[in-house]
């Protein structure tokens, strides 16, 4: 998300969720809100996954949850969080469908959401 530069948690829940067969598109590191907004647009993926360590990253979540909403497109894509500031708080607080600090998890949750259990 943006203002977060920490790419670790997020490349070790990429090569999971790769593993497991999501495809993927990491959109990097420090991502705008319009980044995000544009590619959900163009690709019209079932899951968002948003990543950041620092408790700054909370609002960048949040800014990101609400500029899918505002696009008119939160409604269609499940959205997870990771990473150290995750918490349940957290995802109260940025209006994400889940999170974890486990990558592994996170992936399984995943995958439930696309198999629909």
């Amino acid at each position: 998300v943006h203002e977060d530069l920490h790419d670790i948690g997020k490349n070790i829940f990429k090569s999971m969720a790769e593993a497991s067969g999501f495809e993927v598109y990491d959109l990097g590191i420090d991502v705008p809100v319009s980044t995000f907004v544009e590619k959900v647009r163009e690709v019209k993926p079932e899951i968002v996954g948003l990543s950041g360590v620092l408790t700054l990253a909370i609002d960048s979540m949040k800014d990101t949850i609400d500029g899918l909403k505002n696009a008119g497109l939160r409604d269609d894509v499940k959205v997870t969080i990771g990473g150290a500031c995750a918490s349940y708080d957290t995802m109260m607080v940025t209006g994400a469908d889940a999170w974890s600090t486990n990558a592994a998890e996170t992936v399984n949750v995943c995958l439930d959401w696309v198999r629909g259990t």
